[in-house]
């Protein structure tokens, strides 16, 4: 860690901008190592329920001081049965990327597949900006050549 934040403080000296620019470099990916975390969660249960609705209609006829009522109703009940609780798991893709970094760095890049993005790289020379600990890698996507740039963590050397 302290290898690279050494890199990085060299990388912000000799680079040109303003202090908000993010210093831009050029690392070469080694190779990327696809894994997958297991998440478990639990789901709680559901209690059994049942509900009663009923329609009916009545017509009422009076003489005098007497009344008359006649009608019907049909009530119809639904049942749902109670669920156990359960224990569900999920895999979640993730990349570690080894890259060498200017000044022969070798660092391990790492992302995990969720609310953002996260790519297994391809061998080759990438365009990379740093923030703190973070690198974003510029990669072309598809057909198009657009360039997307994607989240990594810095994870240690190797």
């Amino acid at each position: 860690m302290l290898l690279f934040r050494a890199a990085v403080v060299a990388i912000i000296c000799v680079g040109t901008g303003t202090a908000k620019d993010k210093p831009t470099i050029q690392i070469r990916i080694v190779e990327t190592q696809a894994s997958t975390r297991q998440f478990a969660y639990d789901v709680p249960g559901t209690p059994a329920q049942s509900t009663t609705n009923c329609n009916g209609s009545a017509t009422a006829t009076g003489i005098g001081n007497t009344a008359t009522a006649s009608g019907s109703s049909t009530c119809t009940t639904t049942a749902t049965s109670a669920t156990p609780p359960r224990r569900d798991t999920i895999s979640i893709a993730q990349a570690n990327v080894l890259a060498v970094f200017p000044g022969d760095k070798h660092v391990t890049l790492w992302c995990q597949r969720g609310f953002r993005k996260c790519a297994e790289l391809d061998a080759g020379t990438y365009t990379a900006e740093i923030d703190g600990d973070v690198v974003w890698v510029s990669v072309p996507s598809g057909l198009s050549g657009k360039i997307t740039k994607i989240k990594y963590r810095y994870n240690g050397g190797w």
